[in-house]
């Protein structure tokens, strides 16, 4: 571990950030038990107090458990907070990125459907409005292209919100992870949103006329096809 010059606020998350990373790649073993203390302190030349900060971020994410005489070791992956941004970003460095983002599409498969139909039946119309202002920044021809993929993560987040579901909340970040990884691949591959742009359309007018069904068989559609072009090498229609 490189010793850090000097301390500020961030210190904590900035260790356990580090430490988390190396687990997710498998330097740090399951099972491994992480130096002891005070040559952790040693090493990376921060106070006790924000050693143990850093450790607690990484335990209340599942990664690391303490135990008397058994020191602090490291858990396995089924013992993560999968499901926190924060664990997302650990894993970009991962080994396993398509695996990781097939699996990230597939909770988009289960959840994103029934946020339209929601969306649909109890979104305000000024929520209503907020996923419209999403889809026309995503359509502008003007926009760069950071600005619309933006736009187009912007659109599927303001439907989940608009779905008050408060389970489906949470789920929100793992969307966002899942729309950073495919938008780009789903854009490179086709020079554009092409047809899916028309398909946004679809979800869009169907929440807006609150089609509770339409809304959801469109977003069903929309997810395949764009799961295909990343997954199985099909082309766009």
């Amino acid at each position: 571990m490189k010793a850090i010059a000097r301390e500020d606020r961030g210190l904590p998350a900035r260790i356990a950030g580090d430490v988390g990373r190396r687990i997710t790649l498998g330097e740090l073993k399951v099972g491994e038990t992480l130096p002891k203390e005070a040559d952790m302190l040693a090493a990376l030349g921060v106070s006790r107090t924000t050693l143990r900060e850093a450790l607690k971020i990484l335990s209340t994410k599942g990664f690391i458990e303490a135990k008397p005489r058994l020191g602090t070791r490291v858990r396995a992956a089924e013992f993560w907070n999968t499901l926190d941004p924060v664990v997302l970003v650990w894993q970009g460095d991962a080994n396993d990125q398509d695996a990781l983002a097939e699996e990230l599409f597939e909770i988009r498969v289960s959840t994103e459907p029934l946020a339209a139909r929601l969306a649909a039946r109890r979104g305000s119309a000024g929520e209503h409005e907020l996923i419209r202002d999403a889809f026309i920044r995503m359509s502008q021809e003007q926009a760069s292209v950071q600005q619309a993929i933006e736009a187009d993560i912007e659109f599927h987040l303001q439907i989940f919100q608009a779905a008050h579901n408060r389970f489906l909340l949470p789920i929100a970040s793992v969307i966002r992870a899942a729309l950073s990884i495919s938008i780009p691949k789903t854009m490179a591959a086709s020079g554009g949103f092409g047809q899916s742009l028309t398909q946004h359309e679809a979800i869009l007018l169907a929440i807006e006329a609150r089609d509770e069904e339409t809304a959801s068989s469109a977003a069903a559609e929309l997810i395949r096809s764009t799961y295909l072009r990343n997954f199985a090498g099909a082309p766009e229609r």
